[in-house]
């Protein structure tokens, strides 16, 4: 029990390094008018390597939520 609460924290810090590093490759939505729902529909419109990366992020996202339900339960 102990290797796997080890592998899985230690797939989980990967996933978390990831998760940072895709997000920081992403380049910023320009203009001040986002902030106020100005660029709301490009929310869903994500294409070309945008939108690769973007899926990935969702996925890393997804991967990062359910790893930390499954080391909760685990270490309960």
């Amino acid at each position: 029990m102990g290797f796997l609460y080890s592998l899985i924290v230690f797939i989980y810090l990967l996933v978390a390094a990831a998760l940072v590093w895709v997000v920081l490759l992403q380049e910023p939505k320009q203009g001040g008018g986002d902030l106020l729902g100005g660029g709301a529909t490009d929310l869903f419109a994500a294409r070309g390597v945008t939108g690769g990366m973007y899926r990935i992020t969702i996925w890393l996202g997804v991967a990062f939520a359910a790893l930390s339900i499954i080391i909760d339960k685990i270490a309960r």
